[in-house]
């Protein structure tokens, strides 16, 4: 099993990232279950460039999801 560390959220600009802010796993949080519990946006229209990243302990990406705008905003301030 991974020690996962962080879980990352970004904005897509062009080929840049954009770190919207970050979960670090000394929070508190079993980074696994809050991963598994992200809903997957399906990207059946346009492509607002939300993602998140999963990172192990080692700062290797293990995992990425695109997410709604909406859900990015919510998320990130129910983690403060």
């Amino acid at each position: 099993m991974f020690n996962q560390s962080k879980i990352s959220v970004w904005y897509a600009v062009s080929s840049q990232k954009v770190v919207l802010g970050e979960i670090l796993s000394h929070s508190g949080y079993d980074m696994v279950s809050l991963w598994r519990g992200i809903p997957f946006y399906q990207e059946d229209q346009d492509d607002l460039g939300y993602r998140l990243s999963l990172f192990d302990a080692d700062g290797r990406e293990i995992g990425a999801k695109a997410v709604s705008g909406a859900f990015v905003e919510d998320f990130l301030l129910s983690e403060k």
